[in-house]
């Protein structure tokens, strides 16, 4: 055999070795993506929370504000009866009985009268059905509200109330 065909024939084992190689792992195949929700569904939104306290809000005290993400129907429905008042008397009792985030989310604040506050956006999944805030005032009264969880909210913490406000998209 000549020269050059011995040439031929080894580069030609070698293209074949290195093509073998590729096809049957011998170069890393890349990272493995695992996702919980399939393409084109739903994905986690946000909102923006503005809060305005007035100067003369709860006596001129601090009032507290939490802020529930609900997706659970039936704890939904009893939120949705439940005053500002046995909301903060019972709250501790409420996450620890529902631990998981997927269920009921919980933000907690407290503002000094006159402050005005915009929160970090807030992350919305996609299965919450309902917001929920309660105001700690010290007068009587339900001092709660359901929002609209897709959209964004200003919340005014009025002398005795809370007025919300939540623009159309």
């Amino acid at each position: 055999m000549s020269q050059v065909k011995q040439f031929r024939l080894r580069a030609l084992a070698a293209v074949a070795v290195v093509a073998a190689a590729t096809l049957f792992g011998g170069r890393p195949k890349g990272p493995k993506v695992i996702t919980k929700r399939l393409p084109g569904g739903p994905k986690d939104s946000k909102i923006e929370v503005s809060v305005r306290v007035a100067p003369n809000a709860n006596g001129g005290n601090p009032v507290a504000l939490d802020l529930l993400l609900v997706s659970d129907k039936e704890l939904l429905k009893e939120l949705q009866k439940m005053s500002a008042a046995d909301w903060f008397e019972k709250r501790a009792q409420f996450i620890l009985d529902h631990p998981k985030e997927t269920e009921l989310w919980v933000g907690r604040w407290e503002w000094v009268p006159g402050q005005v506050v915009r929160l970090d956006d807030v992350r919305v999944a996609p299965e919450v059905r309902a917001a929920v805030v309660y105001a700690n005032y010290f007068s009587p009264g339900e001092h709660r509200a359901v929002l609209d969880p897709r959209r964004d909210v200003t919340l005014t913490l009025g002398e005795s109330r809370i007025e919300v406000f939540q623009p159309k998209r």
